[in-house]
Order: structure tokens, then sequence, then C-alpha cells
């Protein structure tokens, strides 16, 4: 990879008489070169005119490319190559997106599942050393983690596992920690009962009494203190993205407590930075910012203020979705989504319950939630129209007040023809561009998720084609030969690549998953319009989430 150009000595005596950010890191490093997983662009040349040294924002820039130089003078950690090789790929894999300081250390038994051809094969391998330890737990538990982490760097081993296994299966013990990126959650066991299975169930944070996964990446122990004062190999790039609004990053030269690297705030504009590293926090140090990539990151960060606050209420809607577990409706083929309509004539009448086909359907979820049944199209609008404030009044104190709230989305005011249908809906956006901002795949660039290398590839090339918040059809045939529309939303992109790691979307139940958790099943499909919301419902559902947040 190209590394940044170097500061004269000019530059170095510019930050001896002003100084800026933090201290130049230090400590321990190790001798190999640093991975990196894309080309990155040179920096503009860090010679500052006598002028350009009395401006502060000039002496800054000075300043930090001179700490960027003298980290790369540093040996670098060797990183993950054969994973980042594949980082394209391992967005198919539930995980949160890190980099990482070098691999977990593994038994070399681990690699004998690379032997297998196909992805099955490596599945049915990994269930076949999971029945061997079956009454050993903690043996199966060294079997399939690494140092404490669910990792490997090849993506049918890393489904696999995924797939195969669950925290009940490796430990024995009523409590667990889990870390996934800077968060550390504690599990507690729960036996099966009529409803669930063995278990272990989150204790705090946002997933709250819900089921606890294991993804890939992620780190558990025994204890608190063990994942708190054990170094992580990890580091969390999605939480440094949230925090510091840069929609791509390009990693440069990695040591032990720094990252040299280069933000991307919108198309071209690449603004080289140096990332303190804090155990598994990342954190902007200083930027090497000209008044030319000042100005740009500037407009972008303006330009896209809306979108940012938008996006934090649709994100909060999306998991009281996945926790109310909306039903599903009916198949659309069979039943043409009447389940919502008889659900709509309770909830309006006061009912708490009500009989559709023999069966005694609920209103409300536990909590008192409106429980509204989705196909998969309601999910996307549904999703849109509450976090714009429009949505169904749960119970209060037990009994139902039937009304729907006011919002800044109604799908049902623009007339859309038939909004649940995804053929349907997507006509009416592309007639309407005041409100979306639609994208046509053009028929050569539809590949079938069946052909992934290729799906992939293309999802990699029209990364900055889609954003989190937008809203894609697929369409394609489902076994059996039946054609297929199917609808799903975007949550979040890879930092790296800006590959799509994860959507939503209500299918059979409503759920975060990747692509390949949903299009795996029917991979005869393809993506074929990308949907947008524009301003002014962005501006106005930001308004509203300043408003709450005071």
């Amino acid at each position: 990879m190209r590394e940044l150009n170097g500061s004269t000595l000019l530059v170095a005596l510019v930050l001896a008489l002003t100084g800026c950010g933090e201290d130049e890191a230090s400590g321990d490093t190790t001798n190999a070169a640093a991975s990196a997983s894309t080309t990155t662009a040179a920096a503009p040349s860090a010679t500052a005119s006598a002028e350009e040294t009395k401006n502060p924002k000039a002496a800054a820039w000075a300043a930090c490319q001179t700490q960027l130089d003298a980290t790369k003078a540093k040996p670098g950690l060797p990183g993950t190559p054969r994973f980042e090789e594949q980082r394209v790929h391992m967005t198919r894999v539930r995980g949160k997106s890190m980099f990482w300081r070098r691999p977990p250390e593994a038994r070399p038994a681990h690699d004998e599942f690379l032997k297998k051809k196909t992805a099955v094969k490596v599945v049915r391998a990994i269930r076949a050393k999971l029945r061997k330890f079956k009454s050993r737990r903690e043996e199966r538990r060294d079997y399939v983690l690494r140092e404490g982490y669910l990792w490997h760097h090849d993506v049918r081993v890393a489904l696999a596992l995924v797939e195969q296994v669950s925290l009940p299966k490796i430990f024995k013990e009523k409590t667990v920690y889990l870390q996934r990126g800077v968060d550390i959650w504690k599990l507690e066991w729960r036996p099966r009962d009529k409803l669930h299975h063995e278990r272990f169930v989150y204790m705090e944070g946002p997933y709250e009494g819900e089921k606890a996964e294991v993804l890939l990446g992620d780190r558990v122990a025994l204890t608190r203190e063990e994942l708190e004062e054990t170094p992580p190999l990890h580091l969390d790039l999605r939480d440094l993205m949230d925090r510091s609004r840069f929609d791509r990053i390009k990693p440069v030269h990695l040591t032990d407590d720094a990252l040299v690297a280069e933000l991307r705030y919108g198309p071209d504009v690449w603004v080289p930075a140096l990332v303190k590293l804090t155990g598994a926090k990342m954190d902007v140090s200083c930027e090497a910012l000209t008044p030319e990539l000042d100005e740009k990151k500037q407009a972008f960060l303006t330009a896209t203020e809306s979108y940012h606050f938008a996006m934090k209420r649709l994100n909060e809607v999306v998991r009281s979705m996945v926790r109310e577990q909306i039903p599903f409706d009916a198949d659309e083929g069979q039943s043409m989504g009447f389940l919502r309509k008889a659900w709509d004539r309770a909830y309006f009448k006061g009912w708490k319950r009500f009989d559709y086909e023999g069966e005694l359907r609920e209103v409300y979820s536990r909590d008192g939630q409106a429980i509204p049944p989705q196909v998969c199209i309601d999910f996307l609008t549904d999703a849109w129209e509450r976090a714009g404030g429009k949505w169904f009044v749960p119970m209060q104190e037990g009994e139902p007040k039937p009304k729907r709230t006011e919002g800044v989305i109604d799908f049902d005011e623009l007339g859309v023809d038939n909004r649940r249908s995804v053929a349907k809906f997507t006509e009416f956006t592309q007639k309407h561009d005041e409100y979306f901002d639609v994208w046509a795949i053009p028929k050569d660039e539809r590949f079938l998720f069946r052909d992934r290398d290729e799906f992939f590839a293309y999802l990699k090339e029209a990364a900055d084609m889609f954003r989190p918040g937008d809203m894609v059809s697929v369409h394609g045939y489902k076994h059996g030969g039946r054609p297929h529309y199917h609808s799903l939303l975007i949550l979040e992109l890879d930092p790296i690549t800006g590959v799509i790691s994860l959507i939503a979307s209500n299918a059979v139940f409503p759920r975060e998953q990747t692509l390949e958790g949903i299009l795996h099943i029917s991979p005869k499909r393809s993506f074929r319009h990308r949907i947008r919301i524009k301003e002014p419902w962005l501006d106005a559902i930001a308004k509203q989430v300043k408003a709450a947040d005071g």
C-alpha cells in the first residue's frame, strides 16, 4: 500500500513551537508490517509557508502530519491479512465490523475445516466435532474458541461457526460475559420453557431480556474482569464510525496504541488521521486537514446532519420492532395479507385479542405495545412512519386506547395505490421524486445472489449507491419457480469496503441479519431498486430527535 507523504523539517519546527492534539503514541510494538484492505490516497505535501504557520489551523495540520509520520516510523502489528482478503465476503457473517491487531490463536486442528471443499461439508464437520464433545462443554468451548473469540479468517468456517455454536452448547455455567466491540454485557442462563429453548439472555444494554447469541468476533469469558483486564485483539470500527461520522476508513499503519488511517467524508474527500487505541476503543486523535479538506469535511457534516439524526431514530424504531416481535402477516400468495386488516379492525374496536381463521391472535405485545402484522414492505413503511412519529398508541395502564399518533410521514395520505405491494410501492416512489430518490439497478447489474463472488464484488463496486436507511426491493424466483418480491432495510455498511453488512426485514418474524441470512434460502434473486427517503422528511425527523434530546 502507499503511505502518506513525509513532512519537512519546517513542519517539525512548527510542531515544537505550537503543539497540537494527543501525545505521540508510545509503547512496545511487534516487528511485522500492518495490514490494510485498500490502496490509500497520498496526503498533500506537509510543507508550510511562514504565513501558514501563523494560522492555528495550518499549525494543527502540520502538527498532525508530523505525528502521523512518527507513528508510521514505528514497527507495525501483523493485522489479519487473510481475513482482510475476504473482508467483502465476511459481511455475509453476522458480527460487528471490526479491525484486528492480529489473528486470535487456535489449535492447529481448527484448520482441518479448511480441507472441506464446500460450505455444507464445513457445517457438517463442525457439527460432528460439537457432538463429539457433547457432555464436555468446557472441551467443546476450548475447541471452537480462539483466545475466547469466535473467529476464523475463512468465510465458510466463520459462517458455520456462527450457525452451529450457541452459548448453551459451550457453557455449563449460569453466568457468562460477552464482549462485542467496546461493549461488555452480562448474560444469564435460562432453562427451556413452553416458548423457548435453553438459552442465555442479556441482563443489560439495548438487548436486555433478549436471547443472547455469539457472533463473529465476539469474545466470551466467565468474568467481566477477564474481559476488561486481558488486552483485546479487536478494534471497534463501528463505534468509531458512529461517533466521528465519516463514511469510510482506510487503515494505513497499525501499532500497539495507534492507527494511521484515512477517513472519508463523502466521495473523494479522504482525510489523513491518527486514531488513538485504548483497548477495543478507537478515538480520532488528530486529522491533517488542509484548508480545502477542512472545508469539504465541514460541508459533508452539515449536509448529512439531518440524515445522521434521522438514522439514530430509525435504528431505535427497528430495535423496538424486533424486540416486540411484530407478527408476520399470512403468506401474500395465500391470504393477500388480510391478517393486518383483521388486526386493524380489532385494534380500533378496543379489543385485546381477535379470532382469525379459527386462531386467537393478540393485538398487543406482553408489554402493551401494538403489534400490527406485517408483510415485508410493511416493515419498511412502518419503520419510517414510526420514526417520523406516526404509530399506534400502546395500552394505557393495561387498557386499550386505540389511536394513531400524527407523524411527518404518512404513506396513506400520499395516496399510494397499494402500499402493501413491493412492486406498487416502488412504482409510486418513482413518480414522486420530491420525497424519494429511486435508483433502478440496470439489468446487466442484477447479479443473482447465488453467484456470490459477482454479487458481492458488485456491491463493493457500487458501494456509494447504498447507505443505511435505504429501502431495497429484491426480485427473483423462489423454490418451485415462483416469482417473488421481497424488500429490506439497510442498517449498516462495512466501514472499510462499504459493502452492506446488516439489514432488517420481516420475513417470518422481524430481525436484523446479513444479506446471506435473508437471501440464501432463495438465491435466484437480485436487487431491483434502491429507494431513499429525501428531505424534507429527514429534516423533520431530525428536528424531532433534537427536541427530544433537549
